[in-house]
């Protein structure tokens, strides 16, 4: 079984289809996808609920189902399967209707009162008919002899993803992820792999910017630039999703010019979720230049960043790169301590994944804002003969262009920091910060704890 199947329960039945244009050529008027058996309540990420009408015999009966995983989902339409439970009679000629939430995304296959046709559509919360790029409606149908040999030669052909058909299907679908799931690995909310790349860009908790180190002292030697490592543990909610999630960052800054603070900066995070229980992968890689313009002023830091998720259980693969230029200014003598102003504009685009011919990608392309302000307070208290810090910051982050679950979010982040000994080199920086932080958007909240070190 192939692991681009979020559709794979819709993405061959079009495949025997002579053609979708009866369908095509008109979009239905929404109506809110029908409640069957109250599946809504339900918690886990795929939830279904189906319903089996007789007009023959007046037969009327529903239920509800759940799963962790993608993983036979196809069950759910194959009319053996449903004779098992309301008999041979009403599941190969009565009228059966299927609603599918896919980890937010949602669609609605059927069978007419004594038709072997199965029309699906992938549609919006409301019930509206999704577009295809094309702006073709994303409802399509397949037929057979009768309602077994056309679930047959549906599940047969699920692993084809090579078709016109199938790819506008899957297309259909990636893109509902993006536009109305508040947990897609992927894209669309503070969670996805679009958002850590979007916060990595201007990460305002840390105070890593090259214009933020204090001047050496006198008679001390100028430092190596540092290895910064840490690690988050963040948990939180988003509908009906609960999200834990464990990141750690590897950082590395290069000074390349002689007598020049700028600093070439090579980040690499990685992430590990579980989304309601289903395990989550995902990776990227940022290189950036920060230039400072005034010295511990004022920098300007274009960036690149790619990356990577992976989740088996979800269904869910994609790729995304982005390309951003932040500003940094510094305001001193605020109080004791120091203001920080953080500005960003980034473009990103998912990617097609190589080696598959599915069309997994959603094509997505999104310019990101980011704003934010942090203050840094030097502690009078000294802890192990060391200096520390308190900071505090915030940001706002707003996106632009194809349409996402939550197109905005804000942040805030409190951290303590712990210097090096002030005869050390390293008593201009945190050697140590402990991060406390929240997101929070339209029906998401989170809350992180973490830890980082330089050395």
């Amino acid at each position: 079984m192939s692991i681009y199947s979020p559709a794979r329960w819709l993405a061959a039945g079009a495949l025997v289809c002579a053609s979708t244009s009866a369908f095509a050529q008109q979009t239905p008027t929404p109506t809110p996808p029908p409640n069957i058996a109250n599946y809504q309540q339900l918690r886990k990420s795929f939830r279904i609920g189906v319903r089996v009408t007789n007009q023959l015999n007046n037969f009327d009966q529903s239920a509800r189902f759940e799963q962790d995983t993608i993983e036979d989902i196809t069950d759910f339409l194959d009319p053996s399967q449903i004779a098992t439970v309301v008999g041979l009679q009403n599941a190969f000629f009565g009228a059966v209707q299927a609603v599918f939430d896919i980890r937010g995304g949602t669609a609605i296959g059927s069978y007419a009162q004594n038709s072997s046709v199965l029309t699906i559509s992938v549609v919006s919360p409301t019930g509206q008919v999704l577009l295809q790029e094309n702006g073709t409606p994303c409802t399509f149908s397949f037929n057979g002899a009768n309602r077994q040999q056309t679930f047959n030669t549906f599940d047969a052909l699920v692993d084809d993803e090579s078709t016109p058909t199938s790819q506008a299907i899957l297309g259909c679908l990636s893109r509902s992820f993006a536009r109305f799931s508040p947990a897609d690995p992927l894209a669309g909310n503070p969670n996805s792999l679009q958002a850590s790349l979007t916060r990595s860009a201007l990460d305002l908790a840390n105070g890593d910017s090259a214009i933020e180190q204090d001047p050496v002292p006198e008679g001390v030697a100028v430092p190596n630039d540092p290895w910064l490592i840490g690690a988050t543990y963040n948990t939180g909610s988003a509908g009906r999703f609960d999200i834990d999630r464990v990141d750690a960052r590897i950082q590395r800054s290069f000074r390349i010019f002689e007598g020049n603070r700028a600093m070439l900066k090579i980040d690499l995070p990685l992430n590990y979720a579980r989304i309601n229980g289903s395990d989550t992968y995902s990776a990227q890689l940022g290189i950036g230049l920060e230039i400072p313009v005034i010295d511990r002023k004022w920098s300007i830091e274009p960036r690149i960043g790619y990356g990577a998720v992976y989740s088996e259980d979800l269904g869910s693969v994609g790729h995304i790169l982005q390309g951003s230029i932040t500003s940094r200014y510094v305001i001193n003598g605020v109080g004791r301590g120091k203001v920080v102003i953080g500005n960003m504009v980034g473009y990103a685009q998912t990617l097609d994944t190589p080696g598959t011919s599915a069309n997994i990608n959603p094509d997505l392309k999104n310019w990101s804002l980011r704003n934010g302000i942090a203050y840094d307070l030097p502690l009078k208290a000294r802890l192990f003969s060391r200096g520390s810090s308190m900071r505090a910051s915030y940001a706002f982050t707003q996106y632009l262009g194809s349409d996402l679950r939550n197109n905005s979010f804000h942040e805030a982040t409190l951290s303590f920091g712990l210097r090096g000994r002030e005869d050390s080199p390293r008593a201009t920086r945190d050697l140590i910060r402990i991060n406390l932080s929240t997101i929070q958007a339209r029906d998401f909240s989170s809350y992180t704890i973490g830890v980082g070190f330089r050395f």
